[in-house]
């Protein structure tokens, strides 16, 4: 047994006379990574941003914001809707600070969600009724949220932001596919400029439905992972992200898919209708800042070779999956044909 893994087990009061144990690396994310723990007959999740303070000003305010996402993912069980169980710590924190000797940083711990890749490679379309019934349940069971949807999700950068990124590209592999698309990519961004603001009331979403962020179980549901992102919505916006996320496929819609997708959202519940480009602005802000965010990782010299290549096959996996304004439009008129 490893020195983290012992950690690990201790931290959280495991026991290290529980069976053997093991910690396996099994993904990396933009903002951090993901390892499996095996305690005896017993599967966790070990997830362990790169930020400090997992990106926010202080410790404190990092363990404030776990704790409150462990309460919604207890809300979402509490409906009967399969989601990872977030576990504190001895001491009864979400937030575990690990050992400088052991690499230092921050590690949180939730059940292990058994199931497969829904997909291996891209096809859209499938499983689109089970994907509008887990995000009509989802919304259905979705707790109200006093918070404020913040920038990320309702603000894109601007063209100077753009420009500026793109003159210090020389030599990037990104450049030549990121240069040609900055006309769409403004297009795309006054669809959010011109969007009202969001108001209330919202409710707890899980924000980033990807594909890669949802596994199929053996009874063929569809059950989220990876709930980093979760926090306020407008029910409409985050249908609108994922029609667009799993039935695009370039300048291809997956007619049919959108519409079953739809009709079972409705009828497990759903309470967002898709009604104009303003649904899409989650999507195109949460893209465009990411992908400008990712893009200026390329160029920082303080981040060290693996997290400079890792953003720039972020870069490439944007561009390669940003939608065109033609597109959604596409997406929009079958949403909301009745």
């Amino acid at each position: 047994m490893d020195q983290l893994t012992a950690y690990l087990l201790d931290a959280f009061g495991l026991g290290r006379d529980a069976g053997p144990a093991r910690l396996t690396p099994v993904a990396r994310g933009a903002e951090g990574r993901v390892s499996l723990l095996e305690v005896g007959d017993r599967r966790y999740a070990v997830k362990q941003p790169f930020a400090v303070n997992a990106g926010f000003t202080d410790l404190a305010t990092a363990e404030a914001v776990a704790r409150r996402k462990a309460a919604h993912l207890e809300a979402f069980a509490r409906a009967g809707i399969a989601v990872p169980e977030a576990l504190p710590d001895r001491a009864g924190r979400f937030l575990a600070a690990v050992p400088e000797e052991l690499g230092g940083g921050l590690v949180r711990l939730t059940t292990w969600v058994d199931g497969a890749a829904p997909r291996s490679d891209f096809v859209p379309g499938l499983h689109a009724e089970q994907l509008g019934t887990l995000v009509g349940r989802l919304h259905a069971a979705a707790p109200d949220s006093d918070d404020p949807i913040g920038p990320w999700y309702r603000t894109v950068p601007p063209a100077q932001t753009w420009a500026d990124l793109v003159s210090r590209g020389h030599g990037q592999p990104w450049l030549a596919e990121l240069e040609p698309r900055l006309g769409e990519i403004e297009v795309l961004g006054a669809v959010v400029r011109d969007a009202p603001e969001p108001v209330p009331p919202f409710v707890v979403g899980h924000r980033d439905l990807h594909p890669d962020n949802v596994l199929l179980a053996d009874d063929d549901r569809l059950v989220p992972v990876d709930w980093e992102d979760i926090g306020p919505v407008l029910p409409d916006r985050e249908l609108a992200k994922v029609l667009a996320q799993w039935h695009v496929d370039g300048d291809e819609v997956d007619a049919s898919a959108v519409r079953r997708t739809v009709q079972a959202y409705r009828a497990a519940g759903g309470t967002g209708a898709v009604r104009g480009p303003e649904s899409f602005t989650m999507l195109l802000s949460g893209e465009l800042n990411f992908l400008a965010e990712q893009v200026g990782k390329t160029l920082d010299p303080a981040l060290d070779d693996d997290h400079r290549a890792h953003a720039s096959a972020e870069v490439h996996e944007c561009l390669l999956w940003l939608p065109t304004a033609r597109v959604l439009g596409r997406v929009l008129e079958l949403a909301s044909d009745r």
